[in-house]
């Protein structure tokens, strides 16, 4: 259900030491125009251009509701300096990444990695955001071209979940400007606006004083800031500007009450919300500490509804609550709960009395110690990454100043200003945080969901009663689950092993180390992320080696493991270990492998690796809460209604997949399969052989001491004789099939599904190919579906080319369009395939393609981090070459012509299978 207020971006990145200064540029023209201009080291000669404007769509009138948006849209259109719009400008130059959104009160276009090694093109992204500000040539036969796409982007997100955002937003904001003005507009103001309707509004307010620009990346911010001067300080100031209003909800003193009914909604669930305004932060560190008290208080009253839900007898699937963003200046609680069914009104009070137990006793100094002490280790884990701090992070803290007034404050001040107030956040502070907004019922809303109108949910009475009846209960206090700093988890030593082999592997300069039980180790040293590290084992064979019948108990491993605990440790207790010791571990049995990861940091090491000891030789299982899971499974399977979306999966499974008792639908039959005796052998099985594991040490952890800690946790891990080899069962079907279904789809929708599928034994230089076939398509159906035809919002296509295990080519098209229009629309991705097929490719367009793909691999390569190296050493074990090896793309790219590619689309389209499904 989307009514989840929107996501909390923390202050989660932090210097604990000062960092040398970096250039910063910040002012304010007389016209009015701010600029933020910070140099950073996110991504080596590549700088993100942004043009924030304080303007959305609350500024409409009624009658120009929804155009906020389609200016936007008009925005990727002509400009007084790019006639032909700024895609085509930028595209020639081989840049893609270019967006923009519009919001309630804001509207932020980007132009994102953007080489800066090129002087002219710094000045041209300026350029471009200088037209966007306020030279849109906004004509009429553009305009017509956009209705079109907006109505049809209008239709196609009428989901679900939308769908039901509509029907809260008039109780969640209490009838004001935000229920009425959602951004995409109503259909009358969509189908009858006129272009002079939309030049008003752009008029009125597409101008300086409401505008930011924003460039971060790796610039001279002097010549930026010069070039920003140059290009801004000559548009006038506005005369008797239109006023730029800040909206207010008004407060509703009584609850407001609504019913969502769709035929959608799979079950039912009764959602408690309050909304409450922010306060005005006048310091930096009064809005970081609101930032942590919040965080915190998300993050305990989630551990404790988990823990319940664990370890009691609960009378709902599942619950969650928490603060969140709401709107500009607004913030909300919000409590999610999905009950058992015909249990509505228990559910509601079981989980307002754990909600206020939460509130009285498991917020508590020793609590908050272990969550700032946690805290702490991730900024100083951060700090280390300070040169090389997402773009990202300096665009929040820098719209939060134009947008919302916040402090400005370098990331490295409120980074310090942070770890000094966690000092700070103590039991008082948290529970004087809660107070702020907790007490009374002002501005409370409920809304119950499900399918059935005629449903008996708890009325708005019953839910007041069920809130004043949870304040005024006797919880019982928690038991704390102490986590102290623990020297070891390990009451017993292993037996340690030995490294009986070193060899040098001189290209990705590593190591491979045999151990006396018969694993491998693949070593790595990779300081890219100062102080951490990762170890992954992997071995073959996953699901594949299991019977049908067991399959289901081998999910459910997948699903539990770790909820139980581990050793000697329950799960409560264990979680609050790994919390204090900045260690995430977790197991994946795959289709054709198996695998336990688990990454930490230097400091941590040895409790690391004490961890994944035990998770391979004492895990932790329990048969009452294997049987409680089985069981709410069930429950919820029995009663869940079938959706639209439930029907759709079914028709494109039986498509395209082969009958087979291997796939199963997740029924109240497939959880009865499910059993616990074999779940536990499954795992000792799959995961208590050393010998066909390859382990990949990477990271920041020092040779000699890595080597020390593979003697004594991994060298003693039990092993046996046995290599396995994967079993390849076949599950896709190989027919070709078109198919018209008819599932009665709600707006009209008419959904497209193209995939066609080969075989072929490709090469390096065929997938290269492939790669411009989707860069080509993906821009000829964008042009010819959406701004020609108006037949869809979007064209979705997707491609996949592998030649590991087996060789497999996919090319899938989908989108969404009308029924009056969507046969068309299926017909002309035929049709332009086979035109392609016949007419080929220009020798321009397949370098413009392949330039692209030359900067796309470029970055992919440009941080070769942890995660870069875990992967390569796993490529190298089994190509024993590299993933940049030239031969793969570098050393190739160079050679291939239009002719190459045409030649790869014949050999891939005139063999392939081909599934072509329309559903409506």
């Amino acid at each position: 259900m989307r009514i989840f207020l929107l996501t909390f971006l923390t202050v989660c990145v932090f210097r604990v030491s000062a960092a040398p200064e970096t250039p910063f540029r910040h002012g304010r023209l007389d016209n009015g125009l701010t600029y933020y201009i910070r140099a950073t080291g996110a991504s080596a000669g590549k700088a993100d251009f942004y043009l924030v404007q304080n303007v959305g769509a609350l500024m409409e009138e009624e009658h120009q509701n929804g155009l906020a948006h389609v200016l936007e849209h008009m925005a990727f259109h002509a400009t007084e300096h790019f006639p032909e719009g700024v895609p085509a400008f930028l595209k020639r130059r081989g840049i893609q990444d270019l967006n923009a959104y519009t919001g309630a009160d804001e509207t932020v276009y980007h132009i994102d990695g953007v080489p800066t090694t090129d002087g002219g093109l710094v000045d041209s992204c300026l350029l471009i955001l200088h037209d966007w500000s306020g030279f849109l040539q906004l004509r009429a036969d553009e305009m017509e071209i956009e209705r079109k796409v907006i109505l049809e982007e209008r239709r196609q997100g009428m989901d679900l979940s939308q769908r039901m955002q509509s029907q809260l937003n008039a109780y969640l904001y209490n009838h004001s400007k935000y229920a009425t003005h959602d951004v995409i507009g109503t259909p009358e103001v969509l189908n009858h606006f006129t272009a002079d309707e939309v030049r008003a509004y752009y008029h009125d307010f597409y101008r300086p004083d409401q505008q930011a620009v924003i460039v971060l990346g790796d610039i001279d911010p002097d010549a930026v800031e010069a070039g920003v001067k140059r290009l801004f300080a000559g548009i006038p100031k506005r005369v008797n500007a239109k006023p730029r209003v800040t909206y207010a909800i008004p407060d509703n003193e009584e609850p407001q009450y609504c019913r969502l009914i769709d035929e959608d909604i799979p079950q039912n669930a009764v959602v408690l919300m309050k909304r409450f305004r922010k306060p005005e932060f006048r310091t930096l560190g009064e809005q970081v500490k609101d930032q942590l008290c919040r965080e915190f208080y998300n993050q305990i009253v989630g551990e404790r509804l988990n823990d319940f839900i664990q370890e009691e007898d609960a009378l709902f699937l599942s619950a969650q609550a928490g603060v969140h963003d709401l709107v500009r200046h607004y913030e909300g609680q919000n409590i999610a709960i999905t009950p058992l069914p015909g249990m509505e009104k228990e559910a509601v009070r079981q989980v307002l009395e754990q909600l206020e137990r939460i509130h009285r006793y498991a917020i508590t100094d020793q609590k908050l110690k272990e969550l700032t002490d946690n805290y702490r280790l991730g900024l100083k884990q951060s700090a280390a990454m300070l040169r090389r701090m997402p773009n990202s992070v300096y665009l929040k803290v820098y719209q939060d100043h134009f947008l919302l007034g916040y402090p400005l404050a370098e990331v490295a001040e409120k980074l310090d200003a942070a770890w000094h107030l966690l000092d700070s956040i103590d039991s008082r502070a948290v529970h004087a945080w809660l107070d702020r907004w907790n007490a009374g019922d002002l501005n409370r809303i409920y809304a119950v969901q499900g399918n059935n109108p005629d449903y008996p949910f708890p009325d708005s009475e019953t839910l007041t009663r069920l809130l004043r009846e949870a304040r005024q209960s006797s919880p019982a206090p928690y038991v704390q689950a102490v986590a102290d700093t623990l020297p070891s988890l390990m009451d017993f030593t292993p037996v340690a092993g030995r490294i009986v082999k070193t060899k040098r592997l001189k290209d990705p300069g590593a190591e491979e180390w045999t151990l006396s039980n018969g694993a491998k180790v693949y070593y790595k040293h990779n300081d890219y992320e100062s102080g951490a590290f990762n170890l992954l084992a992997g071995s073959p064979g996953g699901r594949s080696l299991l019977p049908a019948e067991d399959l289901p108990s081998a999910d459910a491993l997948n699903t539990l493991f770790l909820q139980y605990g581990l050793y000697k440790y329950p799960a409560r207790l264990l979680n609050a270990i790994m919390r204090g010791h900045n260690i995430d571990i977790n197991i994946d049995l795959g289709e054709r492998s198996e695998s336990i990861s688990c990454s930490s940091t230097r400091d941590d090491a040895e409790i690391a690796f004490q961890f994944f000891h035990l998770t391979v030789v004492h895990p932790r299982f329990s048969r009452p809460d294997f049987d409680k899971y089985v069981r709410a499974n069930k429950i919820q399977r029995t009663y869940a209604k079938p959706t639209t979306d439930d029907s759709i999966a079914s028709v494109m499974q039986e498509l395209h997949t082969l009958p087979s008792p291997r796939i199963r639908k997740t029924d109240t039959a497939y959880y009865a399969a499910m059993d616990y005796d074999r779940m536990v052998e499954i795992y000792d099985e799959r995961f208590r052989n050393a010998a066909d594991f390859a382990f990949y040490l990477v990271g920041d952890l020092p040779r000699e001491e890595a080597r020390r800690l593979v003697e004594l946790y991994i060298a003693s891990l039990p092993a046996r004789n046995v290599r396995e080899t994967p079993v390849h069962h076949r599950y896709a079907s190989t027919a070709s099939a078109t198919r018209d279904i008819r599932l009665g789809l709600p707006e009209e929708k008419y959904m497209v599904s193209i995939e066609y599928k080969n075989h072929l034994k490709t090469k390096a230089s065929d997938k290269i190919c492939f790669h411009v076939l989707q860069k080509h398509f993906d821009n000829l159906f964008r042009q010819i579906i959406r701004e020609d035809e108006g037949g869809s919002y979007g064209v979705q296509l997707h491609t996949e080319a592998e030649d590991y295990p087996f060789y497999d080519q996919t090319f899938a098209v989908q989108f969404e369009s009308s029924q009056a229009k969507g046969p068309r629309m299926r017909q002309i991705v035929h049709d332009q395939i086979r035109q392609f097929i016949e007419e080929g490719i220009s020798e321009d367009d397949a370098e413009y393609y392949l330039l692209v793909l030359k900067q796309e691999h470029q970055k992919a390569f440009a941080e070769k981090n942890v995660a870069y190296w875990t992967e390569n050493l796993q490529f190298y074990n089994r190509t024993h070459t590299q993933l940049d090896d030239p031969r793969y793309f570098d050393g190739i790219i160079d050679q291939i012509r239009a002719k190459d590619i045409v030649a790869f689309a014949r050999k891939f389209f005139d063999t392939a299978q081909c599934i072509d499904v329309v559903i409506y």
